[in-house]
């Protein structure tokens, strides 16, 4: 005859009172099926889902690494988009508006005005604050799917506050981008330019002269901008330059994120 009842008897590996309980028959089956289709079915879905989470993982990190590829892409566009456009101020400025000088100071003269840059290296190299700010974003010149390149920096500052010429020189550009806003561009000589973007409004005209310290717009947050402030490049021979190198005086300020 079948028990209808089982008794389980726990005996502790000390010296300890031993407990004891009583299951009916139905129970103690019903629990044992229980734990034998659980473990069945996690043997089972161990079996089953395990290739198909190692699949998806392989899967996201192609996905993870074709996004990457692509924003590398995009930024790359978009940078150069951006710089065909500045290619395409400077060289509309330089090519048809204006001509080289033939005499021993090599500036640019405009063919309506016989007053040339003066070359002085103490005024014509980047060499006062166009705006005393609070630094945002430092130049980042090398970018992954995290960040994109920034060729200047970014000074936080009060919208229309005057933004100063930092060397002298004359405008080649003067207008409303796509990306930077109202921009000015100077032309300081010695392939040194300087840029100034984001402005609520411009004060210096296009083929305007302009001395060190002169004012030549008013910031703003105009273009792709998130809030009122100067964007800053200094450019020589071809390439951005780190403003920094010229202006360590931000670092006092320097509130950007790497």
């Amino acid at each position: 005859m079948k028990p209808s009842r089982y008794t389980f008897v726990l005996i502790p590996d000390h010296d300890g009172t031993k407990k004891q309980f009583n299951l009916s028959r139905k129970f103690t089956f019903l629990i044992l099926f229980t734990i034998i289709t659980s473990m069945t079915v996690f043997v089972i879905s161990l079996f089953y889902f395990t290739p198909r989470v190692l699949e998806f993982n392989e899967i996201k990190k192609e996905y993870d690494s074709l996004v990457s590829e692509r924003m590398k892409v995009l930024n790359l566009y978009n940078e150069l988009e951006r710089l065909k456009e500045v290619d395409r101020m400077v060289q509309k400025a330089l090519g048809m508006d204006m001509v080289e000088s033939k005499d021993s100071n090599k500036g640019l003269i405009n063919p309506k005005d016989n007053k040339a840059i003066n070359l002085d290296l103490i005024y014509n190299i980047p060499s006062i604050l166009p705006v005393d700010g609070i630094l945002t974003q430092e130049m980042i010149e090398k970018f992954d799917e995290f960040s994109k390149q920034h060729l200047g920096v970014d000074i936080a500052v009060p919208e229309k506050t005057p933004v100063l010429a930092s060397a002298s020189g004359q405008v080649i550009f003067s207008g409303m981008t796509e990306n930077l806003g109202n921009l000015v561009v100077l032309f300081h000589g010695n392939e040194y330019f300087t840029y100034y973007g984001h402005n609520a409004s411009i004060d210096a005209k296009l083929h305007q002269f302009v001395s060190i310290g002169d004012t030549i717009a008013r910031s703003g947050n105009t273009g792709e901008s998130s809030g009122p402030h100067l964007h800053f490049e200094i450019w020589k021979d071809g390439e951005a330059v780190n403003p920094l190198t010229y202006f360590p005086n931000y670092n006092k300020s320097n509130m950007s994120v790497e």
